[in-house]
């Protein structure tokens, strides 16, 4: 069994609306939420061991201070085909994780996120800006997931839960 959190990157500050989207930062919410979102995994022990990333800035920070929050201290991978892509691009990127790794947490993007769990669980959900989705994979190779494995969604976590 494999393990996958997917994670919505934060709230992003709209102060300059000459950034390009790539770039945008996150707003002072988002940055605390992320450490609640931190909190929570720590609390609960779901601590990834390893963490994927967006390219955009506001998934890259929003890796970096859930590490830093959770005592993740290893390297955060950054993969291009997590920003402006598809659900399958998604897959793609899961299934070349290494089988020694049991839990992987993916910083990605919307409306992306929700279609990736759909294929994967049938599940239909909203992603929120910062929301966590655990999912079980019934896999024991991470190039399985391409098969359409029939994925259990465990829980889904949203800042105002945690509040």
């Amino acid at each position: 069994m494999k393990a996958l959190l997917l994670l919505r990157h934060a709230k992003t500050s709209w102060d300059d609306p000459t950034v390009y989207d790539i770039l945008r930062p996150l707003s002072a919410t988002g940055k605390y939420n992320v450490y609640q979102i931190g909190k929570f995994l720590k609390n609960t022990k779901l601590l990834p061991d390893l963490i994927i990333s967006s390219s955009a800035k506001r998934a890259k920070d929003t890796s970096t201070l859930l590490a830093e929050s959770t005592g993740y201290n290893d390297t955060i991978y950054v993969s291009e085909l997590l920003y402006e892509t598809s659900a399958i691009d998604y897959i793609n990127v899961i299934s070349e994780v290494s089988n020694n790794i049991d839990m992987v947490l993916l910083v990605g993007h919307n409306p992306i996120l929700e279609h990736l769990i759909e294929l994967i669980t049938n599940e239909l959900i909203i992603m929120e800006t910062c929301s966590l989705v655990h999912i079980i994979l019934p896999i024991s190779k991470w190039i399985e997931i391409k098969t359409n494995p029939k994925c259990k969604l465990i829980q889904l976590v949203t800042i105002k839960e945690l509040a």
